[in-house]
């Protein structure tokens, strides 16, 4: 095979990846709901375990499923006083018994916390 004809065939697997899979080839972050829900992780925790990046990345996403998933359950005005009660100094347990949500929303936001927490505990205790 000539020399040209390997430039050619690199040239064309890279962009078949590229279409094939835009999620490798794309480094840009992923768009954020500007509603997301403040959970109870800070950064002084993080920085507490000295994380990698990786890590850090790692648990970014853990956090910003679990936003994505409290804001699904409640409406915008919800979510509004959420975040102001955890931005106030509480913590989203005590933001979630402060609302007056309704007990099935409270039950599955707790649900999700439990699971949230068992991701975290098993997400740190791998490394």
């Amino acid at each position: 095979m000539s020399y040209l004809a390997r430039q050619l065939l690199l040239i064309v697997l890279i962009f078949a990846t590229v279409f094939m899979a835009p999620g490798i080839a794309n480094a840009l972050p992923p768009q954020l709901n500007k509603n997301v829900v403040v959970t109870d992780t800070t950064k002084s925790n993080l920085i507490e375990l000295d994380l990698t990046p990786r890590q850090r990345q790692m648990i970014q996403a853990i956090n910003q499923g679990h936003n994505r998933e409290i804001a699904k359950i409640l409406n915008q005005s919800e979510q509004k006083s959420l975040v102001k009660l955890i931005r106030s100094g509480s913590t989203l347990n005590q933001a979630v018994d402060k609302l007056n949500l309704e007990s099935d929303k409270r039950d599955i936001i707790k649900a999700l916390s439990q699971v949230y927490d068992l991701k975290m505990k098993t997400l740190i205790s791998g490394f």
